[in-house]
């Protein structure tokens, strides 16, 4: 009786145990191209683009609070992810991701618009202490970006 959600009035409690046994998709390894996180701080994306992200910012001109979001290009097995920063502002030549995007795999709705600062790259092994499981947004899909540049990244 008492682990027993089908008299809890869960008509899908079936699924919902599936669903837990699988593995997350939070996960790093199980983290693919398109993949978007959020809170990442600035003074780390600082030190990992040799200062030139945020523009014009200083590692003493930022507050511990300061972040920005980053986007996974490309994952080189199971070793290293390749990540690039993600804008608010829209620079010319950076793909956008549209106020308005569902996100894979639960729907989260994407808001505001994003830049994907494409010249920027991060590499990252999977286990690290900058992107973490919690700072997971979501997959944007490919079909919701608008401008191809941030493919160059990708190669």
């Amino acid at each position: 009786m008492g682990g027993d959600t089908r008299r809890k009035g869960n008509p899908f409690w079936e699924l919902d145990a599936l669903r837990k046994s699988l593995p997350s998709i939070k996960a790093p390894e199980n983290w693919q191209p398109l993949s978007y996180f959020i809170k990442i701080s600035d003074r780390i994306l600082l030190q990992k683009t040799c200062g030139k992200f945020p523009g014009g910012k200083t590692s003493e001109s930022l507050s511990e609070s300061a972040n920005h979001p980053i986007f996974m290009l490309k994952r080189e097995g199971n070793f290293s992810y390749r990540f690039c920063p993600c804008s608010s502002k829209n620079f010319k030549g950076y793909s956008q991701i549209p106020e308005g995007s569902r996100l894979a795999p639960d729907g989260k709705i994407f808001q505001p618009s994003g830049y994907i600062c494409h010249q920027y790259l991060i590499n990252l092994p999977p286990q690290n202490d900058i992107v973490r499981q919690e700072n997971f947004f979501g997959i944007v899909r490919e079909s919701d970006i608008v401008g191809d540049q941030y493919k160059e990244g990708m190669q």
